[in-house]
């Protein structure tokens, strides 16, 4: 079980740059109670001060939700990037995602965002 930021960004390494977790442990590294707007805010702000951002964009609420983690400054992060703020920038990533090899990620990426 992670227990801080620094285990769980590890396991997001170990993962190749996405890993599942549900919001209980989320809230549980964040040693609060409960999962109120200010936690959510606190959590989604401590993942990117720990260089990690989440999907789905908006953190829910219940501690059974799952929420996929994924560094940033990697081509995950660009694609959803890509998806989230389009721009002429994002579309030619987006274009490049079609390679063999980006298409599977790219086709994790909307399995994840569910598009």
């Amino acid at each position: 079980m992670k227990s801080s930021y620094e285990e769980l960004r590890a396991a997001v390494m170990a993962d190749g740059g996405l890993h599942i977790i549900t919001m209980g442990v989320l809230r549980d590294i964040q040693g609060a109670g409960r999962l109120g707007s200010r936690v959510l805010g606190t959590i989604s702000g401590q993942l990117s001060s720990h260089g990690m951002g989440h999907l789905p964009k908006e953190l829910p609420a219940n501690q059974d939700s799952p929420v996929r983690i994924y560094l940033l400054g990697t081509p995950i992060a660009e694609i959803v990037d890509a998806v989230h703020n389009p721009s002429l920038k994002g579309d030619e990533i987006l274009r490049g995602a079609g390679c063999s090899e980006a298409r599977a990620q790219l086709q994790k990426i909307r399995e994840i965002i569910g598009g």
